[in-house]
């Protein structure tokens, strides 16, 4: 399938006719769309979105979906009129819109409906309708101002189709061209669709499931499952088995009433968020007429504040008791050569006193020896004469032995530990003493600059906040930030009591399948029954083997395309493709089989995650439609940029439309790269009161 032309009519900023024709896209299949910010490419993508699913939009792109959830959808239709446009319409005399309103666009207000209508409309190439012959087709949805009514037409060759009428545009367009559960996959913006890499909440798992389960074909055939089914029960509603009967029709009847409460919820979620986004922004305006009145201050930011000062206040105490421990070692550091000489005499005395304690003790136990000696001498059978010549030739021997020095030399006599705690000290000082000291005192000035600065900025938001109006804006402002969070805490238990309502009703189902087995059957029923019965089983086990195999073909997928574009070789060691029912989440793995968190991811590597799951998907469904994406490049270094350039914009779909900001988003040397896969190039021009796109030749596109 591929676009010939899409012609935007006096849709936002595009006033008056603004037609974009592509050239047949074999073998070149990217379409370069540049302009400045704010000239209209996220515009443009989003005409395209709201001309194939218009108020289903909202379940495909995100800031749109907020649009219409503070607005409302008619509302929002309203303000897609082109500007300079719209001052013409509602210039319009009441009288003319009421003859509009009766009589419809007769040759007299024919003219009008140049101010009061704006369309877009699609033209495609290569579309196979089963059975339905098909050259071109061409989808256009129009919204009349006048009349409040939106309009799609759908014309096949030219003309209208008995096919489109019969079924509808809507149902025909999800059936034929592409499904809205889909269309994420083929329209999107590189910055947003990281969030594919934040699936973290049940209702955005759910959300991601669908899209695989109709991406994969897998929905067909859980439909035509779902039929069988409930062809059975309409077989057991006519039983002739009573007891059974009335306990199934019971069953059925809780089933239905859990269907229309969770039913209710979700409406009552739609009007919880709408409310939330009203309230939201209500908040906005009661802080930019703050702003006006020379506050800008939210609460947020008071609290923020507050315990910033708070925190602040705590490390100026803590930096201070660190500083004050510090210049109690000051007078030594102060001491310089002083202290060095200090060391080298405590260093002498204790080696000095170390050495005369060991003498001292030597001359202790030569002393009680001599005393031993001698009471030996007196104790021997010998003469005076040669005891006492025995008795100075020992002492000599022994006075050999002992030391006389005089340890009066010793100027500083430390213990042992002392000494260990003095040398500690002199070499903290003479190392990490001036670095800590440094690295302590400017932390301590920033503190204080900073508790210094927020106390300033605290200070003159209470004074502001004394003046009467802004006192009554911040109360107003306050009432409306509770309410947000009371609206908040109601959308969580609305998410809460559906868990509850789901889970009643999976019950509940399990049981009707039970008690199902038990009603007994008419004969012909029987027969169709059995038949019905035998094809659920056949599914069931198609269904099984196919959700098994797409789901290890996608995951073989999802690694090479992740290994392909990523920096580093095997960073992917492993994918697994988790399925549950309607809950659908992707693991990623290293080579050593360790958990990689999704959020741990860089943000290049998350928009790299996301690409190569669109990239897989699309291929693994075989679906050929053209896709477009804004800001292609954005978030991606030089080597990751090449990678997708190279590889996957040339593969990715025989139609490429890219939006790129001119170096910024797109380099010369990226478009270097890129050029032998171009076809063509368009520039979004503004002429300050509407865009208009203007082809330009591929080798100016860059200096246009």
């Amino acid at each position: 399938m591929i676009i010939n032309s899409i012609t935007l009519f006096n849709y936002r900023l595009y006033e008056g006719t603004n037609t974009i024709k592509f050239s047949p896209a074999d073998p070149k299949n990217i379409y370069l769309i540049s302009g400045e910010n704010g000239f209209g490419k996220t515009t443009f993508l989003h005409s395209l979105l709201w001309c194939l699913y218009g108020r289903l939009i909202s379940d495909i792109e995100a800031e749109t979906r907020k649009d219409i959830a503070a607005l409302g959808y008619n509302a929002y239709l309203k303000s897609n009129l082109n500007h300079n446009v719209k001052k013409a319409y509602e210039e319009l005399d009441d009288k003319v819109k009421a003859g509009i309103r009766k009589s419809g666009y007769s040759l007299e207000y024919a003219h009008l409906s140049q101010v009061t209508n704006y369309y877009v409309s699609i033209e495609f190439t290569d579309v196979i309708i089963p059975s339905l012959p098909c050259t071109t087709l061409t989808i256009c949805r129009s919204y009349d101002m006048v009349l409040e009514k939106e309009t799609v037409e759908i014309l096949i060759d030219g003309a209208k189709n008995e096919l489109t009428r019969e079924i509808g545009p809507e149902i025909f367009i999800n059936d034929f061209i592409l499904n809205k559960d889909i269309a994420q996959f083929f329209f999107f913006d590189s910055e947003q669709i990281v969030s594919l890499a934040e699936t973290n909440t049940p209702t955005e798992r759910r959300r991601l499931c669908s899209a695989y389960n109709e991406v994969l074909g897998v929905r067909k055939y859980e439909d035509l499952k779902k039929n069988l089914e409930n062809i059975r029960l309409r077989f057991r509603k006519k039983s002739s088995d009573i007891e059974h009967r009335e306990h199934l029709l019971s069953l059925i009847s809780k089933r239905d009433g859990l269907n229309s409460k969770i039913d209710q919820v979700r409406k009552d979620l739609e009007s919880a968020e709408s409310n939330l986004a009203e309230l939201r922004n209500e908040d906005g305006e009661l802080q930019m007429r703050m702003v006006r009145e020379g506050n800008n201050t939210t609460r947020e930011e008071i609290s923020r504040l507050e315990s910033v000062i708070k925190v602040t206040k705590q490390k100026d105490e803590e930096y201070k008791g660190q500083l004050k421990r510090f210049l109690e070692y000051a007078p030594l550091a102060i001491a310089g050569n002083l202290l060095c000489q200090t060391k080298q005499q405590v260093e002498r005395d204790f080696k000095l006193k170390s050495a005369n304690n060991d003498q001292l003790s030597r001359n202790y136990i030569v002393s009680e020896i001599s005393q031993d000696l001698q009471l030996m001498l007196k104790e021997l059978p010998c003469e005076k004469e040669t005891s006492e010549l025995l008795r100075k030739e020992i002492q000599k021997v022994l006075d050999k032995h002992i030391d006389s020095n005089n340890l009066s030399d010793i100027q500083i006599s430390l213990t042992d530990d002392e000494y260990e705690e003095f040398i500690s000290v002199y070499n903290h000082i003479t190392t990490t003493y001036r670095l800590e000291f440094e690295r302590l005192s400017d932390d301590y000035r920033k503190n204080k600059q900073i508790l210094e600065r927020n106390s300033r900025r605290l200070s003159s938001i209470n004074c502001n906040e004394s003046d009467e109006l802004i006192k009554n804006i911040r109360a107003q402002k306050n009432k409306v930030e509770d309410e947000i969070i009371r609206v908040d805490k109601r959308i969580k238990c609305l998410h809460e009591t559906m868990g509850v309502h789901i889970q009643e009703l999976a019950t509940t189902s399990k049981q009707i399948t039970e008690i199902s087995k038990l009603v007994s059957l008419d004969d012909i029923d029987e027969k169709k029954d059995i038949l019905s019965k035998q094809l659920i089983e056949e599914l069931s086990d198609f269904l099984y083997q196919l959700k098994i195999e797409k789901k290890y073909s996608l995951e073989r997928r999802i690694k090479s395309i992740l290994n392909t574009l990523m920096h580093k070789a095997d960073f992917i060691g492993h994918v697994e493709v988790a399925v549950s029912d309607d809950d659908m989440d992707i693991e990623l793995y290293s080579v050593d089989g360790m958990k990689i968190p999704k959020d741990t991811l860089s943000k290049g590597e998350q928009q790299l995650y996301a690409t190569s799951i669109l990239k897989a998907l699309v291929e693994e469904s075989g679906i050929q439609f053209p896709v477009f994406i804004d800001s292609p490049l954005q978030k991606f270094d030089k080597s990751h940029a090449t990678k997708i350039i190279t590889e996957f914009y040339p593969s990715i779909s025989k139609q490429v439309v890219l939006f790129p900001l001119l170096h910024k988003e797109l380099t010369t040397d990226e478009f270097e790269m890129m050029k032998d896969s171009v076809n063509e190039t368009f520039i979004i021009n503004n002429d300050t009161t509407h865009s208009y796109f203007e082809k330009v030749p591929i080798d100016n596109f860059m200096t246009y």
